[in-house]
């Protein structure tokens, strides 16, 4: 009985070298592409580009990250429900370099990078911003276009069908905040935004004629509930930056 055991045992070690090792499948990663080789005729493609960040704004349905990576311009379009997904999406922002895989489309003749789901965006560095702060009584029709940095209590709430309208004041004079309702609802600690409360807001200025000067944040980080650091009405704490 021993000895048919060990020659079932030698059977077995001279078989196993020819089984092989699993069949085991490792996911690969994707080549980045320079956004010079993406073309229309790409349209339907899945490419990964990296580049920075050079502006971003937002519509109704989601955000559009301006990209650049040395080579050409072009924008990552990124869903709503999309962004709620991406690991740390509050990194992403003008300066950040993100790696994005996605498919290639073309609107209005720009060529667009949408990706399929958020783990597709990833920062690969964050954004370091430098804003000029702004006074918001120093702000005029000359500012038109320019990103700001502002702050200052809420001094009214107006709802709006797109969203609503911040009144936005600090000791020198007062402004109004547009914010588009795909940034609202995603705005960190947005319960918190009401009227008196102290906060931070980047945002393009838009001088128009019948509506006046708007401030419109492009991303949900753009706008920062600080801490209580004064009573409303008073003169805000400084947070550093230049002022104009």
């Amino acid at each position: 009985m021993k000895a048919r055991t060990l020659i079932l045992l030698s059977l077995a070690v001279l078989l196993l070298p020819s089984l092989g090792p699993p069949n085991v499948t490792y996911a690969q990663t994707p080549p980045v592409v320079s956004l010079e080789e993406i073309t229309a005729d790409d349209t339907g493609k899945t490419v990964t580009i990296e580049a920075t960040v050079v502006g971003a704004e937002n519509f109704s349905s989601g955000f559009k990250l301006h990209v650049n990576d040395s080579t050409a311009q072009h924008i990552v379009l990124v869903w709503g429900n999309d962004w709620d997904r991406i690991y740390n999406s509050y990194r992403i922002n003008v300066g950040a370099v993100i790696r994005v895989t996605g498919k290639v489309d073309v609107y209005r003749g720009q060529i667009e990078i949408v990706p399929a789901r958020g783990s597709d965006v990833q920062v690969v560095k964050w954004a370091k911003r430098n804003w000029r702060k702004y006074a918001l009584g120093s702000m005029s029709g000359n500012d038109h276009n320019a990103v700001v940095w502002v702050e200052g209590w809420i001094g009214d709430i107006t709802p709006a069908e797109d969203g609503a309208y911040l009144l936005l004041y600090d000791e020198t004079g007062a402004q109004k905040v547009h914010l588009y309702d795909v940034v609202a609802r995603r705005i960190p600690n947005r319960q918190k935004l009401w009227v008196g409360q102290r906060v931070s807001i980047v945002g393009r200025v838009r001088a128009r004629r019948r509506v006046g000067i708007e401030i419109v944040p492009a991303l949900p980080h753009d706008v920062y509930v600080l801490p209580e650091t004064a009573q409303a009405g008073g003169a805000p704490s400084s947070s550093g930056g230049e002022s104009k």
